[in-house]
């Protein structure tokens, strides 16, 4: 692996971890109630949603394949009731299958492969490795909003999540 993806596959895994953590406990009635009186994004919503983009930084690794997320998920795509969604525990699935695949990729990726140009994300370093940090950075937003969500519905935060599975048994 090279220097210049070392330190975000570490944040690409760290995330993955963060939504094991975070669904193992989830009801999927829980995952699909929606925030903000029901007009705002739902845990279901924010797992398929993050689904699509990892698939879509699939797509700029080299790794052509159809995204089945964006209809319901895509990035202009805005949270519905969850009657359509997939369960919570079919997410997760798909999400440990895609991290995976995601995962090897960018660890196969060259030096020259993550500095090659990439224009269109909101970063100044517009290469393969920019768009890499906003994904990394958008991840880490959305996996906020699944714990701010999770404690509204009464869970343990994911921070009292992690830190618990870390203790000796």
């Amino acid at each position: 692996m090279n220097n210049h993806t070392r330190s975000l596959k570490d944040i690409f895994d760290f995330n993955s971890t963060m939504m094991r953590v975070g669904l193992a406990d989830l009801t999927n009635e829980h995952a699909i109630h929606r925030v903000r009186d029901g007009q705002g994004s739902s845990i279901s919503f924010l797992v398929g949603h993050m689904l699509s983009s990892r698939v879509g930084a699939m797509k700029l690794l080299g790794q052509a394949t159809e995204n089945p997320y964006s209809e319901l998920f895509g990035g202009n795509v805005g949270a519905l009731d969850g009657s359509t969604y997939p369960d919570i525990t079919h997410l997760y699935e798909d999400w440990v299958e895609v991290s995976q695949s995601f995962s090897d990729a960018l660890a196969a990726l060259s030096e020259a492969d993550v500095l090659r140009p990439n224009k269109g994300f909101p970063i100044p370093d517009q290469t393969v490795r920019g768009a890499l940090m906003f994904w990394a950075w958008h991840e880490s937003y959305h996996l906020g909003q699944v714990g701010l969500i999770r404690t509204e519905l009464g869970y343990p935060s994911l921070q009292e999540r992690l830190y618990a599975e870390m203790q000796p048994s």
